[in-house]
């Protein structure tokens, strides 16, 4: 067996935290000062195969060992919540379709109670395109040397845009009421 097995399965020995009274020796020997200045090791001998094998850690090592286990366990945490999620929005579902009217293998629907099933799964609603007809009015002051100039600089040059990517069509400019200033 390889190294690479081997650090696997002791990897594992060491994620089920059996080390626990290990790192209560070492938490007990000297002050921190002598172990800084001699790193406590640990060896772990086991027979594999009929070939006794023996890896050494470092202390830093183990505690590394210990902090990725509690890592792991968050991540078990997370995992088994998300998946209690998953079962309760997979059961709001089923209720959902279960509550209507079925014949002969359909049943109708109305988008507002669609949407109601939505929303308490903490999905987006369904949407609905509308449209809406505006009027914008505005006042330009330009310098031009004739009436007729202004007009076309206006219907030219003037844009109608809005803050979404949705699309606006703009029918036309009409002009009106064009006054010289004083």
């Amino acid at each position: 067996m390889g190294k690479a097995q081997n650090l696997c399965r002791y990897s594992l020995f060491l994620h089920k935290l059996h080390l626990t009274g290990l790192l209560r020796q070492w938490r007990t020997r000297g002050t921190h000062k002598q172990r800084e200045g001699n790193m406590n090791t640990i060896a772990i001998t086991n027979e594999i195969a009929g070939e006794i094998v023996t890896i050494t850690y470092t202390e830093l090592e183990v505690l590394g060992f210990v902090e990725k286990a509690k890592y792991a366990d968050d991540i078990q945490r997370s995992y088994e919540s998300a998946q209690k999620e998953i079962r309760t929005i997979k059961n709001e579902v089923r209720d959902f379709f279960s509550e209507g009217e079925w014949n002969d293998g359909e049943t109708t629907v109305s988008k507002g109670d669609a949407n109601t099933m939505l929303e308490s799964i903490g999905c987006n609603k369904l949407t609905s395109r509308y449209s809406g007809t505006f009027v914008i009015t505005g006042t330009f002051n330009l310098d031009v040397e004739d009436e007729d100039e202004i007009q076309s600089i206006i219907e030219d040059n003037t844009d109608v845009s809005n803050y979404s990517t949705n699309d606006m069509d703009v029918d036309g400019i009409e002009v009106h009421d064009i006054e010289e200033d004083n």
